[in-house]
């Protein structure tokens, strides 16, 4: 009965990590939502991804992108994520790929890891875009490629976009360069 116990008590505080988790994420910054492996492929072509390449992806949620940015693409792979459900999930999963690496920080501390990525993925709202934009687009360099899964940047225009499927929606991914700021 003690055994019994123990695991009740174990998955109903797992349960109410899980839920404060995306209580918290939604509050304060994004609800998290997976995006289908087929548009990270998607958005990964679009943006040219490379081997030995650097990929960032800031909301990485529980790391589906660095993982298939780095089996499928021989990439490395930088992650931030907030909410801690999401982090502690992409950790585990990032255990068996040593080119990944997942921090649990805001995204808007990501200056240094915005300056070496080859490529940013992103999956955020559009007021989170909006928030961001222009620390993302001051930190980069020319070569550096963004690609926004279905949300778009307010002040830059994408110089490429291509169709896909997310969550059994059809929805565009959209390619954005420094070069391609309006104004400049």
């Amino acid at each position: 009965m003690l055994i019994f116990e123990i695991a009740f008590g174990l998955i109903i505080l797992g349960l109410i990590f899980w839920l404060a988790s995306h209580l918290y994420s939604s509050i304060f910054y994004v609800p998290y939502v997976n995006s289908s492996s087929q548009a990270i492929r998607d958005a990964l072509k679009l943006a040219k991804l490379k081997r030995g390449q650097t990929l960032l992806d800031l909301g990485c949620g529980r790391g589906d992108a660095l993982v298939i940015a780095v089996r499928d693409f021989g990439a490395k792979a930088i992650g931030y994520e907030i909410s801690p459900f999401p982090y502690f999930l992409a950790k585990i999963r990032s255990l068996k790929y040593p080119n990944i690496s997942v921090y649990r920080r805001d995204i808007e501390i990501a200056g240094d890891d915005i300056k070496k990525a080859d490529v940013i993925y992103l999956y955020l709202f559009n007021s989170v875009l909006a928030r961001i934009e222009n620390q993302i687009f001051s930190g980069l360099n020319t070569k550096t490629k963004i690609v926004s899964l279905a949300f778009m940047f307010k002040k830059h225009q994408p110089i490429k976009s291509a169709e896909t499927q997310n969550l059994s929606i059809k929805t565009k991914v959209y390619l954005y360069k420094k070069t391609a700021r309006l104004g400049q």
